[in-house]
């Protein structure tokens, strides 16, 4: 409606209301106000088809060049689709309350192409369908883009136009505009299903005509037990198998070194077995790449790797992670049950065994008739704290070290550890008779390869600020860790490798590898920390530290 017209309404009421002041106009500006918001609704329910039908035109495109959907966006007033291409469709809410044509689209089974249709038939102009997708150029030919046709209403006639040149020139359609109170929505594509399909969005047109759009999905490709080093040790001639946690991939590739052989079994359980060469393959590599090329139900593309070494043993990792190892940290970190008994002065049945991996064991020693973390021991540990105010002895199984990542403590962003207190240096001050150690459970000697090794922040604190029982390290001053192993008849070994936390080579500051193979096979190690700090009493420093990722060498 033009605006002079409704002037001239407002002006035969003014009119009449100065002539006759008991005149009541309430009925001529209820009329008024009506038409303004059905003209407002009229508007809106014009963009919303507009976006709609953009927003199909993009629809089709997707699925003709293998377009998918990254995410969907629900909102008050409709629903943003993103694209795997990084281009966006706006969906609009709300039905069509204004008879406006019905768009939508249709597939051509003849030569496979989509048309735009209104209201159930072909859209022709000048005798020809207009198509809703693009067509490739052939032969360097340049390819033809899609039309999204534009509706208007003519504001003279108040007939539903359409447009498909831009906007250049417009045909009737001969439907009146009949806009609704309260109608914004467009009617064009009525519902967005992203839940119900897996692997798809469904959208549903008003005609009824359903199109999916394959959602972007990437391959999960966990490999459950790989080394925390990063190297799958495997002795030669044998194999490791891992458990695979997979969804959405449609097919793979697997590449190796040459003399190796990997198999994935997706029977029951999903596995990867990787097999090393024989030693006396001279034409075999004794390490490499073992790549697997993944490709969604999407085809997008992606690769897992794992680096794989030939040994004359196979590592196995103890990493005190799982349900197990959990329930064997204590609450509160000092004088809590499980380490320190029902009294806080012991006994504390506190054990741990990592049976059929490493067989490595772990028993609270007896000191001073009773088994009490105080005396000494291995705890199970996931407590963070990089706040040396907090480093005391309320928080001694605190590791000083936080993965930026996963926030947890432990080596390689892990979240378990274990931690050591005890020490043993001589003077009638000792509170340890019997040293803590790890043991082979089984009764096997064995080399322990390596482990990670870091400070813990009660002992962090007081190397840097001292407290009240020891003063700050001295600049010449040292906390170490020695390592005491015993061999398969429990003689003790000559050869005891040392690790210095404090002092010496630097303060340590991140998880360091501690190489421990020098001691050979053993039956059991007991560690021991010194140093040079003697308040009179003894050493003085806590005799702390934390380990994680203990390696054994399995033959």
């Amino acid at each position: 409606m033009k605006r002079f017209f409704r002037t001239a309404l407002i002006a035969l009421a003014a009119a009449a209301a100065s002539a006759c002041s008991m005149y009541d106009d309430t009925e001529i500006r209820d009329r008024l106000d009506g038409i303004d918001d059905k003209i407002a609704s009229l508007e809106e329910t014009v963009k919303g088809i507009n976006s709609d039908i953009d927003a199909l035109r993009q629809i089709v495109n997707a699925l003709q060049q293998n377009v998918t959907i990254d995410r969907v966006e629900a909102g008050t007033d409709g629903y943003v689709i993103y694209f795997s291409d990084g281009t966006t469709a706006v969906i609009t809410n709300g039905k069509d309350g204004a008879n406006a044509p019905v768009i939508s689209v249709a597939k051509d089974e003849t030569d496979g192409l989509w048309y735009w249709t209104i209201d159930g038939e072909w859209l022709v102009v000048d005798g020809q369908r207009i198509r809703a997708q693009g067509i490739d150029g052939e032969d360097g030919k340049p390819g033809e883009d899609a039309i999204a046709p534009q509706v208007r209403i003519n504001s003279d006639t108040r007939m539903w136009e359409i447009s498909v040149d831009g906007g250049l020139t417009w045909e009737s359609t001969g439907v009146i505009a009949e806009g609704q109170d309260g109608t914004g929505g467009s009617g064009i594509i009525v519902d967005v299903d992203y839940t119900s399909d897996a692997y798809n969005v469904i959208f549903t047109l008003a005609d009824g005509t359903q199109i999916s759009v394959p959602k972007t999905i990437s391959v999960e490709f966990d490999i459950e037990g790989l080394s925390p080093d990063g190297v799958e040790s495997i002795a030669y001639g044998k194999s490791k198998t891992y458990n695979v946690r997979i969804s959405g991939m449609l097919n793979y590739i697997v590449n190796k070194p040459d003399g190796w052989r990997v198999s994935l079994s997706m029977a029951e359980d999903t596995t990867l077995t990787v097999t090393a060469p024989a030693k006396d393959n001279a034409y075999a590599e004794t390490e490499g790449i073992v790549g697997i090329q993944l490709q969604s139900v999407t085809g997008e593309m992606s690769m897992v790797t794992v680096q794989v070494k030939a040994l004359e043993y196979e590592l196995r990792v103890l990493t005190f992670e799982g349900e197990y190892w959990s329930a064997l940290i204590d609450n509160p970190q000092y004088g809590g049950r499980l380490l320190y008994g029902e009294t806080g002065m012991g006994p504390a049945d506190y054990m741990w065994y990592d049976e059929g991996n490493t067989f490595l064991k772990h028993v609270m020693p007896e000191n001073y008739g009773t088994t009490c973390y105080w005396g000494g021991g291995h705890a199970i540990s996931n407590y963070v704290e990089t706040d040396l105010a907090n480093g005391d002895y309320l928080h001694q199984l605190a590791v000083y070290c936080k993965d930026p990542v996963t926030g947890f403590g432990g080596h390689g962003g892990s979240e378990n550890f274990c931690v050591h207190f005890g020490y043993k240096d001589g003077s009638p001050f000792n509170m340890t008779e019997n040293l803590p150690a790890i043991e082979f459970g089984d009764g096997v000697a064995r080399v322990v390869d390596h482990l990670y090794i870091m400070w813990n922040t009660y002992l962090a604190n007081c190397v840097s600020n001292g407290n009240g029982l020891t003063a700050p390290l001295a600049p010449d001053g040292y906390v170490k860790v020695i390592a005491i192993g015993y061999d398969a008849e429990g003689v003790k070994i000559e050869q005891e490798p040392e690790y210095f936390l404090a002092g010496s080579n630097g303060n340590i500051q991140e998880w360091t590898k501690w190489d421990l193979s020098s001691l050979g096979k053993v039956s059991k190690i007991e560690f021991n920390v010194a140093g040079d700090s003697d308040n009179g009493y003894g050493f003085s420093q806590p005799a702390y530290f934390c380990y994680d990722d203990v390696a054994v060498r399995f033959e």
